[in-house]
């Protein structure tokens, strides 16, 4: 068993690696839900509550007061795992959300505070935007930085059972440090959504990130089964080679559960809990 400073810097050195594999400080790129890690962490042109983190334009749509909880541990590790809350409230003009994010423990972690606005402007077109201030805190004295930008998320029904979306993080690429000139990167998205058949949907999108030379690929499927119970499954260009998930819906509360595979570091599960009122 690692004396307890060695194990301290252990995991220090072990979220610097995952910092990396992130590809961003001060901010998460990962989708959030457990219902988009299912699918492959596709999100971009989907409805979804849960698209108050990946694109603020698919929460235009919903009509009830809602909140939401999700977790995820990073290959099992618990220190180094997301949990994020969100809300969002329907108004006259338009919808608003809240969200608060969190990554990491003590000695390193990422907090993202976000305000949310999202509006349908016509039958086939919506819009959101969200306003961050990003918290990056490195433990033992070192400190904590503090920034703020936003991002911005479109979706048009381009026919009756085909959505497509994009959506964008931190286009103005604020600068994180001044050593080295270090900068979050900007994210880009732009993806489709495929009703199929009812109750199943296929998504394909892209994300350019430009911190990462090669252009992700992501895709995944949804069969749902008399609009209450879900199953899931997708794939990516990258490192996390396949998921799966599965999710239930019973009047107002929706439950989903799913596991991300990386190929070299295993298995990252995921759960989300939302309530409708």
């Amino acid at each position: 068993m690692l004396h307890c400073p060695i194990k301290k810097y252990v995991l220090l050195l072990l979220s610097i690696f995952l910092l990396t594999n992130r590809s961003t400080a001060g901010g998460d790129i990962f989708p959030i839900g457990a219902r988009q890690a299912g699918m492959g962490r596709t999100s971009v042109a989907i409805t979804d509550f849960w698209n108050i983190q990946n694109n603020q334009a698919g929460i235009a749509l919903i009509d009830k007061y809602s909140a939401g909880i999700y977790y995820e541990s990073r290959f099992l590790i618990n220190r180094l795992s997301t949990k994020d809350v969100a809300v969002v409230v329907p108004t006259g003009i338009g919808v608003l959300g809240a969200t608060f994010n969190y990554f990491g423990y003590e000695l390193y972690n990422e907090m993202k505070i976000g305000l949310v606005y999202a509006r349908s402007f016509s039958p086939w077109f919506r819009m959101g935007l969200q306003l961050d201030y990003l918290i990056t805190t490195l433990g033992d004295n070192y400190g904590s930085t503090g920034n703020v930008t936003f991002e911005l998320g479109i979706q048009s029904d381009v026919a009756k059972n085909l959505t497509i979306g994009a959506w964008v993080y931190n286009p103005i690429q604020v600068k994180l440090a001044d050593y080295n000139n270090e900068k979050i990167p900007a994210i880009f998205r732009l993806g489709l959504s495929w009703q199929i058949l009812k109750g199943f949907i296929a998504n394909v999108e892209a994300e350019k990130n430009t911190n990462i030379a090669p252009i992700l690929v992501r895709a995944g499927l949804e069969y749902g089964f008399n609009g209450k119970f879900f199953i899931r499954g997708g794939f990516s260009t990258q490192q996390e080679i396949f998921s799966m998930g599965f999710g239930m819906k019973i009047k107002f509360l929706r439950f989903d559960i799913s596991a991300v595979m990386h190929q070299t570091l295993g298995f990252s599960p995921q759960s989300s809990l939302i309530v409708q009122f």
